[in-house]
């Protein structure tokens, strides 16, 4: 049996994972990332799992069960989808098959083993052309007492994420972080924005070595139809990051509170489909890495520091924790009182 790993909202988007997934009917499916999961979602596209774990270790549960596995991504462009594969496939390290393809091409190269004649008469049927996957090594060297490491794959003024979080703008195609345990010290090759790293600290900083480092111009760029369910949970979660759990954090939740301009509108787009609304706490410093709407009953609120009045109202509504059990209409009241003279603005929908 093959296994099909998707990466990526524009391969749902674009229709190939639909295509492929026709191409290989008896298949298993699986997908990484987070908006590659919304993606999933608007293309009522069934039986593809989504474990919620790094494309590496999706590969590894893949490979479980599977002779073979196809990496299918549609990215921005093909040399850094085939940089992609590859970088997954050798951090994976697993035993059987593993073939890439890349849709923006489209094109198709073996990262492991060889590839069946049924995935490449398939994968040709489709329209794609093998290609040599060129080799590439995780660029991590000692400079002095640092630890660092360097991509090559960004292009001019892309947004740069670490795990998620946007920690500024790409200056060129070479970025190169140096850090110190899992604090990052100085950053080569990006207009830094100094308020990701700060929460990149906050949240626990990084190991530089299994990061997820990433350039795009925007999360999703094709616009499509968003499917909506109604949700029917109970309680309000607090969400200060928009990463890959966040569907986990708002399972069974009747509204959510928003820490952060790019966490709102990211975690505002994605929770509108089950018609959640959140009360955002942002402070006007958003990137427009993403943009789309919220459901009814949801307000954006502006004040000087986001992350500061984010932890105030963690403390103060949530006890601490990450979820109350109070009724969501409760919790926006609660929180427009108690940040009340500390409201700059805000906007209700």
């Amino acid at each position: 049996m093959i296994g099909i790993l998707f990466h990526g909202p524009e391969v749902f988007d674009s229709g190939w994972a639909l295509r492929l997934i026709n191409a290989f009917p008896d298949g298993r499916f699986m997908l990484a990332g987070t908006m590659s999961r919304t993606s999933l979602f608007d293309s009522k596209i069934k039986n593809v799992e989504s474990p919620g774990e790094q494309p590496s270790k999706c590969l590894k549960i893949l490979a479980s069960s599977c002779s073979s596995v196809l990496i299918a991504t549609k990215g921005k462009d093909q040399i850094s989808g085939l940089v992609f594969g590859r970088m997954v496939a050798n951090r994976a390290a697993v035993d059987i098959p593993v073939i890439f393809a890349e849709c923006s091409g489209p094109v198709y190269g073996i990262l492991s083993g060889f590839c069946p004649s049924t995935i490449s008469t398939s994968l040709q049927n489709l329209g794609f052309n093998e290609v040599s996957v060129p080799e590439v090594e995780m660029n991590i060297f000692k400079e002095g007492n640092l630890l660092c490491r360097r991509m090559t794959t960004a292009k001019k003024d892309e947004f740069v994420l670490v795990n998620g979080i946007v920690i500024g703008r790409s200056l060129g195609r070479e970025i190169v972080f140096y850090t110190d345990g899992r604090s990052i010290k100085q950053v080569h090759g990006v207009k830094i924005k100094k308020h990701g790293l700060e929460k990149l600290e906050r949240l626990g900083g990084v190991d530089i070595k299994t990061a997820k480092i990433a350039s795009t111009s925007m999360l999703r760029k094709q616009r499509i139809s968003v499917r909506q369910e109604h949700s029917f949970g109970n309680g309000v979660v607090f969400i200060d990051h928009a990463g890959m759990y966040i569907y986990e954090l708002a399972a069974n939740s009747a509204g959510a509170v928003t820490v952060g301009d790019d966490t709102t509108a990211i975690a505002g787009d994605i929770l509108r489909r089950f018609n959640i609304p959140v009360i955002g706490i942002t402070d006007g410093d958003g990137d427009g890495l993403h943009k789309g709407g919220f459901a009814i009953g949801s307000v954006v609120l502006r004040v000087k520091a986001d992350d500061k009045e984010g932890l105030r109202v963690l403390k103060k509504i949530f006890f601490g924790r990450k979820r109350t059990t109070a009724p969501f209409n409760e919790v926006k009241k609660k929180i427009l009182n108690f940040l009340s003279t500390r409201i700059l603005s805000f906007k209700e929908f």
